[in-house]
């Protein structure tokens, strides 16, 4: 399965073949990772992250920002485990500190505040109002869905309804309030709590903390990207009062001057108002708000129904035409022609106004940052002020193998069921090669679209299904033998998969061009002097990135490279890297490599190199495929136990690869399936020297056809095969 490098860089298969757009000798230095060993990286953590204290303890009041750290270590290096060892630690020595710790999920926010609790720490995960009860009787509010509306419109939650003393002392409660279970998780004696990270831009459901430690990614969230309707935009709102009739005509008259220069191609800071006059409109869509709805604790939930429909879209509708003005009169008062935070786009015939903004931060504690994967420019465009930031990287202990030439798109995994049935095949093999070696498990990573595709092949059916059961269907259902998970939030923090020993990783998460912009035009939009670099659309309407040489880190220091697909603008290709490189990498770090016992197995099914992944394998996908034997065998062994390779021996063992007894004959005509093993086709079942090789006994006449019963050979093989199946039979002829 090696690939040979030409004497003119180009590479090719092991059949001598050119192998096209892939891989090739670089004149760009070789990328270098500075790895920290195992026996420094707890003494390199623990320093990095005393550090981190002292700096957010000394942090006075600050107008730049929210102070923060950030801690870029690698996954699995123990940076989480040990911030709460240290917690725990100053706690005992009487150092008090109040301490909020956001996670991805709920799930992962338990499981740390149990370690915690272990540690000595009188820690607590908080539930959100929709988790699911403790004991699997509902949500843990009964009106989630009424509140999770009123949050929504910036309606206080807990006098709206939980509990509300009136000015007469009258106390209105609702009527779960004595049995609610969210409210009931408050009434410990817990000083550290364990949130999932969504409530980082939510109010604090807890005493006020003295430091944050957000563990992963959270930028995100903080992103506002809306589309308002023209037509919306440009109709007269309901709730002016007559006595702002002329108000409401010089809004209405600018609402139509903005929409007819975006429609015309022209920047609306052309036009003749000034920044005090988008002010001024922005604050009369808020008075042109609805009424509040005059929600109460003791209401029927019909009642709050009825009261919230009234004010949602009028709400929805009010600070969307409100964002509009903002964004003009802080461009224009930043002397700006253009604005890069509104843009038109069509849906069909309609025409939309996509505003981009982001939110502020919502907390001002300071904050430690706890993601391999954070980057300074991003947190500084939310609000925070990194102080200082770490970094400790650690060597993957695996055997780490790329595809080069193909990039192996969403499009193509969607669209082409042989595609996906050679997938399937790859991992048939790494399933063999697991059970034969370690048998810890193989994880198969790629988009969740891409996913649901191969649960379907299968002939999974998820009629009837909400979107987050069939989600939860596919992360506890075994599919060709293997664990299968999919690229971001799922990806992040988990320690489910660490002890499998093979990852395949097919594809990437490739936003399209317009989403990447758009996140970029909500974190840097408009900043004066340094203008996004966007892209234009080609003669097509296609808006397509150049392809960029970016090189490999390869294992050997060799110099690789191929060409990939880059934002030519650094800001947005920063973005890129978070949403396609990084999120591969985390996904292949659930195998927590750094740390494992053995060396593990990686395959990337993608040509992108990837940042701290160094490559012992560049592939071409020719040799990458099984040979049809080979997954004929594959099949029958994972399936049957065994397989003969007579005709009906292969449609009985692996009718997914010989769908006829008339294919299998034809193929059998053609092919010698002994030297097509002994030239060489299933060098994958030596890896590593560890599992040995295939072999077969004597060819016979058999039912007037030439057969060979499979069976397993050298340094013990055999015996493992048959401590897996034991319907395995080696059979002398």
């Amino acid at each position: 399965m090696n690939t040979n490098f030409s004497s003119t860089g180009a590479l090719r298969d092991g059949s001598g073949r050119f192998t096209g757009q892939g891989a090739f000798d670089s004149g760009l230095p070789a990328p270098m990772t500075k790895f920290t060993t195992l026996t420094e990286v707890d003494g390199d953590l623990r320093e990095a992250l005393e550090g981190a204290y002292e700096v957010l303890a000394s942090c006075a009041e600050t107008t730049c920002g929210v102070a923060t750290v950030v801690c870029r270590a690698s996954p699995g290096a123990g940076k989480s485990r040990l911030a709460r060892l240290l917690m725990s630690e100053k706690a005992r020595r009487g150092d008090e500190c109040r301490v909020s710790f956001h996670l991805p999920t709920l799930d992962l926010a338990e499981e740390a505040a149990n370690e915690a609790c272990d540690l000595g720490l009188k820690a607590q995960a908080i539930r959100g109002r929709s988790a699911k009860r403790q004991d699997g009787l509902g949500t843990m509010c009964v009106k989630v869905d009424l509140v999770e509306r009123a949050s929504r419109l910036g309606i206080g939650v807990r006098d709206s309804f939980c509990r509300r003393v009136e000015e007469d002392g009258n106390e209105i409660r609702c009527q779960h309030f004595s049995q609610c279970a969210y409210l009931q998780q408050f009434r410990t004696e817990a000083e550290h709590a364990f949130l999932a990270t969504n409530y980082l831009s939510l109010p604090d459901p807890v005493e006020k903390c003295d430091l944050r430690i957000v563990d992963e990614t959270f930028w995100q969230q903080f992103l506002s990207i809306r589309d308002v309707p023209v037509a919306a935009f440009t109709e007269p709102r309901t709730f002016f009062p007559r006595s702002m009739a002329c108000d409401h005509a010089d809004l209405l008259d600018a609402a139509k001057q903005v929409a007819a220069a975006l429609i015309g191609g022209a920047s609306p800071l052309s036009l003749s108002f000034s920044s005090e006059d988008y002010s001024k409109f922005a604050a009369l869509e808020w008075q042109g708000k609805a009424p509040d709805p005059n929600l109460a604790p003791d209401q029927s939930g019909v009642l709050q129904d009825q009261l919230l429909k009234r004010a949602e879209f009028c709400f929805r509708q009010v600070s969307r035409f409100a964002a509009i003005w903002s964004v003009l009169a802080a461009a224009k008062e930043a002397g700006l022609s253009e604005t890069e935070r509104l843009r038109l786009r069509t849906d069909g015939e309609r025409y939309l106004i996509r505003v981009l903004r982001r939110k502020e931060l919502y907390h001002s504690e300071p904050m430690l940052v706890l993601d391999a994967d954070a980057d300074d420019d991003i947190l500084s465009a939310l609000g925070c002020d990194v102080r200082t930031k770490h970094e400790v990287a650690l060597r993957p202990n695996a055997k780490i193998t790329q595809l080069h030439d193909r990039r192996m798109t969403n499009g193509s995994l969607l669209t082409k069921p042989g595609i996906r049935e050679t997938w399937r095949q790859i991992i048939a093999r790494e399933v063999l090669i697991d059970k034969l070696g370690h048998d810890s498990g193989v994880l198969v990573g790629a988009t969740r679209k891409v996913v649901r595709a191969f649960f379907e092949d299968a002939g999974h059916s998820f009629d009837g299904m909400t979107e987050e059961q069939v989600s939860e269907f596919m992360l506890e259902t075994k599919l060709q033998g293997a664990d299968w998970l999919w690229f971001g939030g799922r990806a992040l923090g988990s320690n489910r998969y660490k002890d499998c020993s093979s990852v395949v990783v097919m594809g990437r998460e490739e936003l399209p061009v317009t989403a990447l912009e758009d996140q970029a035009r909500a974190l840097w939009g408009d900043t004066p002097g340094m203008p996004l670099d966007l892209i234009e659309p080609d003669e097509t309407g296609l808006m397509r990135m150049p392809a960029v040489e970016v090189a490999y880190e390869m294992a050997d220091g060799s110099a690789k490279a191929v060409q990939t697909p880059c934002h030519p603008d650094r800001r947005v290709r920063r973005l890129q890297l978070q949403s396609r490189e990084y999120s591969s990498r985390q996904l292949i770090e659930r195998l927590r490599l750094a740390r494992s016992s053995y060396r593990k197995r990686v395959l990337i099914g993608c040509n992108i190199p990837i940042p701290g992944m160094p490559v012992d394998e560049l592939i071409s996908w020719q040799d990458l495929s099984p040979h049809r034997i080979e997954a004929a065998v594959t099949d029958g062994l994972l399936e049957k136990g065994g397989i003969r390779l007579s005709p009906d021996g292969l449609v009985h063992a692996a009718p997914k690869i010989f769908t006829s007894l008339e294919a299998a004959r034809t193929f059998l005509k053609r092919h010698r399936p002994q030297k097509e093993f002994n030239d060489g086709r299933c060098r994958w079942l030596c890896d590593d020297g560890r599992i040995g090789t295939i072999s077969f006994k004597r060819k016979i006449r058999y039912a007037r056809e030439e057969t060979a019963i499979l069976f397993f050979g050298e340094e013990g093989l055999a015996e493992n095969a048959e401590r897996l199946w034991g319907s395995l039979r080696v059979v002398d002829c």
